[in-house]
């Protein structure tokens, strides 16, 4: 039930960012002034419309991680679902063989057949003792021959089977990627509607979606980052704030950029922890704690399904590789608001 619950919720995902691509798509031929003529959209509409894209890219990429991973994990059980049917297969072949060749000699005279048991038999109860014995024989070989069949039957279905989930994994994954495609696609009409926009929206713009605190801050919060938690988390909260700065990439995991998840995933690695490459994915490792028992080196997630992760850097601040156009950035924790999910911690 759980699993299809899941697998509702990323419909409704993908539901929505179609729905945020086509509401996009009328506005990004226009551009963004402070006073638009009559009919044009306002500054604050492309800014709520552009958000609203890039959530939705944010989301497909979790997505399409999490398929990927689906399709790896199917890949490698049809593969041993594959060797295990030839294998099984090879067996009922071969003790069909034997079998054949088992029937063959006592139909056909020798030492091992009816003919050969009445010749070398010294009695006529020894005879038939010799002859319950084949028949034993023969009804032995013959129900381990039809537990093999069995066994094979099984096998090849069990294969076809894992080929099948396999073929509908590779079916989400490709449809999650065509929609990520068309998504970055009007994510690159997106950057080239925020460099239109003049020096000071541009600045308005940022500062409204991502208020950045001063570079003078984030060096104190390296300074005091050491003292505020364990080593790993230490760690992996100095690694992040020395990423402050670096453009958001999709995708990336640095050196030199980040999207979220890779964001975290680089910081913690630092530290000694693996995780995987998406936000979902990570919400799965450590502990569960509650917003107010946050310390630094927590991650925070955003948004259901989980579409972002940050990492918590102490004094209701965080660490954040916000999206398109945008830098990694220390932001207050609480910037996302309703939309945050939960928070975990990891130990080194």
């Amino acid at each position: 039930m759980a699993r299809a619950n899941r697998r509702r919720i990323r419909r409704l995902a993908l539901v929505s960012s179609v729905a945020a691509i086509a509401a996009l798509t009328p506005v990004l031929g226009q551009s963004a002034t402070a006073d638009p003529p009559p009919g044009q959209p306002t500054v604050a509409q492309i800014q709520r419309q552009l958000g609203e894209l890039a959530f939705a890219n944010t989301q497909l990429v979790e997505q399409y991680d999490v398929a990927q991973g689906d399709v790896a994990v199917k890949t490698q059980a049809a593969q041993q679902a594959e060797q295990l049917a030839a294998q099984a297969d090879s067996a009922f072949q071969i003790a069909r063989d034997q079998l054949g060749a088992a029937a063959a000699a006592i139909y056909e005279g020798g030492s091992f057949s009816a003919t050969g048991a009445l010749l070398t038999s010294s009695s006529g109860q020894s005879y038939l003792d010799r002859l319950q014995t084949l028949s034993m024989i023969s009804s032995h070989t013959a129900q381990v021959v039809d537990n093999l069949n069995i066994a094979n039957t099984q096998a090849q279905k069990a294969r076809k089977q894992a080929d099948g989930l396999l073929a509908s994994a590779q079916r989400t994954r490709d449809a999650l990627a065509a929609k990520k495609a068309e998504v970055e696609k009007q994510l690159g009409d997106y950057q080239a509607l925020l460099d239109r926009l003049g020096a000071q929206q541009r600045a308005a713009y940022l500062q409204q979606v991502n208020p950045a605190v001063s570079a003078a801050t984030v060096a104190q919060l390296r300074a005091q980052a050491p003292s505020a938690s364990s080593g790993a988390a230490a760690t992996a909260v100095q690694f992040a704030l020395a990423q402050v700065g670096k453009p958001y990439v999709f995708g990336a995991a640095g050196p030199n950029s980040y999207d979220c998840s890779g964001l975290t995933m680089a910081a913690w690695a630092a530290a000694g922890v693996s995780l995987p490459h998406s936000a979902a994915g990570q919400y799965g490792y450590g502990t569960h704690v509650s917003f107010a028992q946050l310390q630094p080196g927590d991650l925070m997630f955003f948004y259901q399904p989980i579409g972002h992760v940050t990492i918590y850097i102490g004094n209701g601040m965080m660490v954040s590789a916000p999206t398109s156009g945008q830098n990694v950035s220390v932001v207050p924790a609480n910037q996302f608001g309703s939309a945050y999910v939960g928070a975990t911690r990891l130990t080194g």
